[in-house]
């Protein structure tokens, strides 16, 4: 059973609580905004924080926990259901009821991936959203209407091929290739017709779901329309900044996040480009795939409600929208009016455009115990699809069995940590 916390909170010789805080960095160590800002506005409470480097972020979280020193915040990028189901983060179920905590502050898809056996275990803070960008000058090229860009997947499939170029058999320019990038065509294809690839109970994989089946059949006759070796070769000679497919004009149509616009900006600002809403099979809603940034507390943390006050803080408006401008766009605010505000992008109609697909945003977690088991073996059943190896359904259901091997040991574990370890907090 989750009980209130009833941690004392302890006071530093200053006569504040300082509390702990681990965030993730790449390159830029520099204190984040939210923790300068508490800081200036807050006299009983001090933020002290520290970076953690992404690649072993997640080791030294654990790590502290096991100790029993962990820091009281953390912000964090993965699934969250892995870290709640392990007994490493405290709910905040009872915080967000006694504070009358907003929750409908935040984009649905992102409330619903930090929600785990019916309590919430973090507050996201950030995320990104995916829309269809296409090149104008190549659509007039080709003879397409530029105001009109593809609506449905077939139609993205016949502007293709109006938008590819061959030269003495090998590729100059492709209308778009859905292998390329860091959005998952396929997965998106089954998400918009409806495919659902976990049980209610969270026992079951189905990867192998008659919709993922529909959509790599849809990406397998896709590529019958070309030389699959010679688009890979193609592909290979794609590189960064202005190097990059569709910035050095040889892929005509992407999906790509709103981090984009300012990529293009930094490296092609005389790029004729339009942005539009994702493609979606007839009749049905687009779909699009979004990324949780979220903050938690982590089990054994000392100053629980000092945390959650600065937690509270990091996501309301004013601070969302500072951090973004800071971050000059490679986040998109959590915080669904901070997403909005005019200030974020000078590309208004286009970012508009990205935050307005967000209501057709999932969460890529399908399977979060599972998490990198479940792309591993869908990317490697879309390969064999792709390469003729097996068939869709053939290549799917292998995948599965896989996923379900996994999880079943995950869900056992769970059970003996749920069964074995008495917590506080829990």
């Amino acid at each position: 059973m989750y009980e209130m916390f009833a941690t004392p909170q302890i006071v530093a010789d200053d006569g504040k609580i300082h509390v702990r805080y681990w965030f993730v960095t790449d390159a830029d160590d520099r204190i984040p905004y939210r923790v300068t800002q508490f800081n200036k506005t807050h006299d009983d409470i001090v933020v002290d924080a520290t970076p953690l480097p992404f690649i072993e972020h997640e080791n030294k979280v654990l790590t502290s926990i096991l100790s029993g020193n962990p820091p009281d915040v953390v912000s964090l990028i993965a699934p969250v259901h892995q870290w709640a189901s392990r007994m490493s983060l405290r709910p905040l179920t009872e915080l967000i009821k006694d504070d009358n905590f907003d929750t409908t502050y935040v984009f649905p898809a992102l409330w619903e991936e930090v929600n785990y056996e019916g309590h919430v275990f973090a507050i996201p803070t950030h995320t990104a959203s995916y829309a269809l960008f296409y090149n104008n000058k190549l659509f007039k090229e080709a003879g397409l209407d530029p105001l009109n860009p593809p609506n449905t997947w077939e139609e993205v499939r016949e502007y293709s091929k109006k938008l590819t170029k061959m030269e003495d058999g090998q590729y100059t320019q492709i209308g778009f290739i859905p292998m390329y990038g860091n959005f998952q065509v396929a997965i998106s294809l089954a998400m918009g017709l409806g495919a659902k690839f976990l049980s209610a109970d969270g026992k079951t994989v189905h990867l192998n779901n008659e919709q993922m089946v529909q959509s790599l059949q849809w990406v397998l006759d896709y590529y019958s329309d070309y030389d699959y070796d010679e688009v890979v070769s193609f592909q290979s000679g794609f590189g960064y900044a202005d190097q990059h497919g569709f910035l050095s004009e040889k892929v005509a149509m992407m999906i790509l996040d709103h981090t984009f616009l300012d990529f293009i900006k930094k490296y092609r600002p005389d790029l004729d480009f339009s942005v539009s809403a994702n493609p979606a099979f007839e009749g049905y809603n687009p779909a699009s795939s979004t990324g949780n940034w979220w903050m938690g507390i982590p089990r054994g943390a000392k100053k629980v409600k000092a945390a959650w006050e600065f937690m509270k803080f990091a996501v309301s408006y004013d601070v969302q929208v500072k951090e973004a401008t800071m971050m000059k766009g490679r986040l998109m605010p959590a915080n669904i009016n901070a997403a909005k505000d005019s200030s974020l992008s000078d590309d208004k109609n286009f970012y508009e455009i990205l935050i307005d697909q967000m209501q057709y945003a999932k969460t890529p977690s399908f399977v979060p115990l599972v998490h990198s088991t479940f792309w591993r073996e869908f990317a490697f059943a879309q390969e064999r699809v792709i390469r003729h190896v097996q068939t869709p359904r053939q290549s799917l259901e292998q995948g599965n069995k896989v996923i379900q091997g996994d999880l079943i040991r995950a869900k056992e574990y769970d059970i003996y940590v749920w069964e074995n370890m008495e917590l506080e907090g829990y």
